[in-house]
């Protein structure tokens, strides 16, 4: 399997009941998330299984994942900066 093929298969959009990120398995690193009152989907990274069965689970392909890392970079760039002032 190749490079880019492993990073794709390590990478799941998740849809169900709304969910605090907080509460997912430490194994389970958030790239993107959007939520209503009542649903979550979350583009999340690991290597292991996710067994929850309230997860609707797809795989992504390379534009998905590319797009989640850009909306991610967007978001953290718009996040307030720390100033330290001497």
């Amino acid at each position: 399997m190749r490079n880019i093929d492993k990073l794709i298969a390590s990478h799941h959009r998740l849809s169900g009941p709304r969910h605090d990120r907080d509460a997912l398995p430490g194994d389970q690193q958030v790239i993107s998330e959007s939520h209503t009152d009542k649903q979550s989907t979350l583009i999340v990274r690991t290597d292991k299984s996710i067994l929850d069965p309230a997860w609707s689970i797809e795989s992504l392909d390379l534009e998905d994942l590319v797009l989640a890392y850009m909306t991610r970079a967007v978001e953290q760039d718009r996040r307030p900066k720390l100033e330290v002032r001497s």
